[in-house]
C-alpha cells in the first residue's frame, strides 16, 4: 500500500544534482504559452520514498523519479520556468522543499527562496503506459540517429497533419521509421535489441524531443506502441506522447525500383559546393540549383535574376547515361546532411522522376536510408 498523499502539503530533502536533473528533465514539456494556467507548471509529488516531477503540454508530458527523504509526502505544483531557472543557480548542497497552503519554501546551502504554488488540483492527468502493453528496446544512440535522419523529412505546415508525424512500424525484428512532406521522403530501418510488432504516427517535434532525450540520457530506450500513444522509457524516466490521427501514404509505392544512373561524390566536398551555390538562390522564392552530370563531373549551377548567377563542378563517378536535374537547394542539403558517410550515391532515372540518396561506402558498411527527392521543373 502506497502512502496517502495530500495536495500543497511536503517536505522533503534532495540532492541538488538529482533534483536540477529531474526539473530539468520536466522543463522539456512545459508549454511557454498556455491557456490553462497549470501547464506552465511542474507537478511534485513525493512518495514512498521517492520524487516524482511530472510536467505536460497535453501533447507531450514528462516524467522523472529520484530517490529523496520524506519528513511529510503530499505534492505541490509549481511554476516550471522559474523553479527551473532558481535550481539551475543552486550551490552545491542539498535541497529542502517545504510547502504549506500555497506558500512554498526552497532552500539550498544559504540561499532561501519562496515561491507562490499554484493549484495541483488542475494538474492534468497523464495517461502512463499499462502493465501489458508490447514493448520493444534499442539502443539510444541508434534511435537518436534514426530520428535525425528521418524527421527532417515530416512537414512543418499543419495543413496535412499525418504529413507533420513520423511513422513508425515495428515488424520482423526491425523498426522502420518514415517521414514526408510531400516534396521529400526518408525511410530508416534498424534492428530491434527486444522486439515487439506494431505502428504509430507520432509528431516529428515529440519523436525529436524523445531523440534528445536518449542522445543525453545514453544506454536503450524501451517504446511502447499503445493505442492513441507511444512511450519512450529511459529507466526512471519517461516521455509520453499522443499518436496523430488519420492514415499515412503508403510510401513504400514511391519508392522507385530501379534507375538509370548511378552517381558517387564525396559529400563534404558537394556539400560546401551546393552551399556556396546556392547563395544567390536564396534571395528569391522557389529558386532550384541545377545538377549536371557528364564526363566525370557534377556542375552545380543556379541563377537568380536579381541576384546573379554561380557554378561549381566537382569530380563524380558516373554510371549511366548523363543528365539534368533541379532541386530545391534546403531539400537537397538535408538529405545530403542526413547521410554520415564520406561519399553519397545518388540515383537517378531522368530530370523528371524523383532521385534517391543513400550512404555510400566502398566497404558496405552504411545505414539503411533512403532520401527520396522531387525534383524541380525549370523554365
Amino acid at each position: 500500500m502506497g502512502t496517502t498523499v495530500r495536495s500543497n502539503d511536503v517536505k522533503l530533502r534532495a540532492e541538488r544534482a538529482e533534483f536540477a536533473e529531474a526539473v530539468s528533465w520536466a522543463t522539456r514539456t512545459v508549454g511557454a504559452r498556455v491557456t490553462l494556467p497549470a501547464l506552465s507548471g511542474i507537478l511534485l509529488e513525493a512518495q514512498d520514498g521517492k520524487l516524482i516531477c511530472r510536467a505536460t503540454d497535453l501533447e507531450v508530458a514528462a516524467e522523472i523519479s529520484i530517490p529523496v527523504q520524506i519528513d511529510q509526502p503530499g505534492r505541490v505544483l509549481l511554476p516550471g520556468r522559474l523553479l527551473s531557472q532558481l535550481v539551475a543557480r543552486f550551490p552545491d548542497a542539498p535541497v529542502t522543499l517545504s510547502a504549506d497552503a500555497d506558500r512554498v519554501e526552497l532552500t539550498c546551502g544559504r540561499a532561501t527562496f519562496h515561491v507562490r504554488g499554484m493549484q495541483a488540483e488542475d494538474f492534468p492527468t497523464l495517461a502512463g503506459p499499462t502493465e501489458d502493453a508490447p514493448q520493444g528496446r534499442v539502443k539510444a544512440d541508434a534511435f537518436a540517429r534514426l530520428v535525425s535522419q528521418v524527421a527532417r523529412a515530416a512537414a512543418s505546415d499543419e495543413g496535412r497533419p499525418v504529413l507533420t508525424g513520423v511513422h513508425l512500424e515495428a515488424a520482423e525484428g526491425q523498426l522502420t521509421a518514415a517521414a514526408t512532406d510531400s516534396y521529400r521522403l526518408a525511410v530508416r530501418s534498424l534492428t530491434w535489441e527486444e522486439a515487439v510488432d506494431g505502428t504509430a504516427l507520432v509528431p516529428a517535434r515529440s519523436l525529436q524531443e524523445a531523440a534528445k532525450a536518449a542522445s543525453e540520457v545514453g544506454g536503450s530506450v524501451t517504446i511502447v506502441l499503445e493505442e492513441g500513444q507511444v512511450s519512450f522509457l529511459f529507466g526512471d524516466r519517461r516521455l509520453t506522447t499522443k499518436l496523430i490521427e488519420g492514415s499515412f501514404p503508403n510510401y513504400r509505392a514511391l519508392l522507385p525500383d530501379g534507375h538509370e544512373t548511378s552517381v558517387v561524390v564525396e559529400r563534404a566536398g558537394l556539400i560546401e559546393a551546393l552551399q556556396r551555390v546556392s547563395i544567390v538562390a536564396l534571395g528569391q522564392a522557389n529558386t532550384p540549383v541545377s545538377l549536371t552530370f557528364a564526363d566525370g563531373s557534377v556542375d552545380l549551377q543556379a541563377s537568380n535574376q536579381e541576384m546573379g548567377d554561380a557554378a561549381e563542378a566537382l569530380p563524380a563517378e558516373i554510371d549511366g547515361e548523363g543528365l539534368t536535374i533541379s532541386f530545391n537547394p534546403g531539400f537537397l542539403l538535408s538529405g545530403l546532411e542526413a547521410n554520415g558517410t564520406d561519399h553519397i550515391r545518388i540515383e537517378l532515372r531522368d530530370g523528371l522522376k524523383p532521385a534517391v540518396l543513400r550512404p555510400h561506402s566502398a566497404d558496405g558498411e552504411v545505414d539503411d536510408l533512403t532520401y527520396l527527392l522531387m525534383p524541380m521543373r525549370v523554365n
